[in-house]
């Protein structure tokens, strides 16, 4: 009965997360996780925290990430692999399952309240780190229908939000006990309080200096091509590219990965060159091939030259098969040519002492690694992509979202172009000013307001710190007191 409870509590998770964001349901299902926890504290060995919490692992996993299978089902000859998604469920359940046995093992003498927030933040920053990462899963995502709760991401990044979101959806618990009721609220006061003091203070200094310095006119093109149509030609394809440049009147044209349709292997692209105006830059996704290597490119295109951007952070199975020469029988899911990592500083230099920061696909989920000293004064983020591998609901909206804590914890505006959508600009607070609808066939202008936008990214990692000097003290109190 116990092992259901777990289950449904997992299920029940999913739906705090987007497209869903049911979210008073996390003063339920948090609560009823630190008493299940702290009422059979004594009675729970390892074996028993590894197996229940696989098993809400495998519940929250299997809803979150259904989308994964939409991939295998693009092509026939990939139909048959569909249940290998199961395989990523199952590893991450038992990553996560390992981990809380962990942190339960180590804080044991830790107050329930304190210890649970300290469980799920582990298993979100170890599951983002661990073999390729994945970072898909993250509780301040449950922050990002919240236009106004979004500006703590620019305050304390990704992993401290995350904790003081599943610290306050844990407070409930607290009125459901008496035992150390006064000691538990003073300490947990002090814990939130100081850095929503901090985030309030860091917020006000963030805008009051924000200049406007220029305003760019584009324009954001959604082809959605369907990979799979075999009608839609390379010459369709290119023909449909040049009339959107011949009709636009703006002065920086975006389109989506992958959206050029022939290989680039001389980056002369003399067809689009020809066809832009003399004002006009084009920013296109393609591949490109070099020296025997393929690339997964972003490629910034003016009626003088053209510079370009390589992915640099490619997806196991997708854009490369880890050892090729043992996995070949994996080939028919991942291809026989893999993509290589691009080696290209990430920033790119427009007219009138303007650049942004080229993002690619799934690129935007990876925090910790787009900004860094040669572009974290970037004035804006151009995020391209193809979710048409992601399906038709969980995944296309769950990129999205994740795309919008981005804008928010960089403070900076992000054009996200993907083929089929969803294509947006967002604002650098996490504002979404226009966007096009999933699996259409739209275009919108834009006027970007570009501003002398300031961050907190290096500043970030002082919050993981922080957590550390928490959860030492919990230990060293707590057994003190038990001692």
């Amino acid at each position: 009965m116990s092992i259901l409870i777990y289950l449904i509590l997992g299920l029940l998770t999913s739906l705090l997360f987007p497209p869903y964001f049911f979210l008073p349901l996390g003063f339920i299902i948090f609560p009823s996780l630190c008493f299940l926890l702290d009422s059979n504290k004594k009675n729970y060995s390892n074996k028993n925290i590894f197996k229940k919490f696989s098993i809400f692992g495998f519940g929250f996993f299997i809803s979150y990430l259904f989308w994964v299978k939409n991939p295998f089902f693009v092509f026939e000859e990939t139909k048959n692999f569909f249940l290998v998604f199961l395989l990523l469920i199952i590893l991450l359940s038992v990553i996560l399952g390992l981990i809380f046995t962990i942190i339960f093992k180590l804080g044991k003498n830790i107050p329930i309240i304190f210890l649970v927030p300290f469980m799920f933040i582990s298993s979100e920053y170890i599951i983002s780190i661990l073999f390729y990462g994945f970072p898909w899963f993250t509780f301040s995502l449950l922050l990002s229908s919240n236009e106004y709760l979004l500006f703590s991401l620019k305050s304390f990044g990704t992993l401290f939000s995350s904790y003081l979101i599943i610290q306050i959806l844990c407070i409930p618990f607290i009125f459901l006990t008496k035992e150390n009721f006064k000691q538990e609220l003073k300490y947990l006061s002090l814990f939130i309080a100081l850095p929503i003091i901090i985030l309030l203070i860091a917020n006000f200094n963030l805008e009051k200096n924000n200049f406007k310095i220029k305003t760019i006119n584009m324009e954001i093109f959604q082809l959605n091509f369907k990979n799979n149509d075999q009608f839609l030609t390379p010459e369709k394809k290119l023909q449909r590219i040049i009339k959107h440049i011949n009709e636009s009147t703006a002065d920086l044209l975006i389109f989506g990965e992958n959206n050029f349709p022939y290989l680039v292997d001389d980056l002369e692209l003399k067809i689009i060159k020809d066809s832009l105006k003399e004002n006009q830059t084009l920013i296109i996704g393609a591949t490109r091939y070099e020296n025997n290597k393929y690339y997964n490119s972003l490629i910034n295109i003016n009626s003088v030259n053209v510079t370009y951007f390589d992915k640099k952070i490619l997806v196991p199975f997708g854009e490369f098969l880890p050892l090729r020469d043992t996995l070949t029988f994996l080939e028919t899911i991942a291809g026989q040519n893999d993509y290589s990592k691009g080696k290209v500083e990430r920033i790119i230099n427009l007219s009138n002492n303007i650049n942004f920061i080229p993002v690619i696909c799934y690129e935007i989920i990876f925090y910790w690694k787009l900004l860094n000293k040669f572009n974290n004064n970037g004035n804006f983020i151009i995020n391209i992509t193809n979710d048409f591998w992601f399906g038709l609901y969980l995944g296309p909206y769950q990129h999205f979202y994740l795309t919008k804590i981005r804008a928010a914890e960089f403070n900076k505006p992000i054009i996200r172009v993907s083929n089929n959508g969803i294509s947006a600009v967002i604002d650098n607070k996490g504002a979404v000013l226009n966007k096009t609808r999933l699996n259409k066939t739209e275009n919108f202008k834009h006027k970007l307001s570009l501003k002398e936008n300031k961050n907190y990214v290096n500043f970030h990692s002082i919050f993981k710190i922080y957590l550390f000097i928490i959860f030492t003290f919990c230990i060293f109190y707590y057994l003190r007191k038990n001692a």
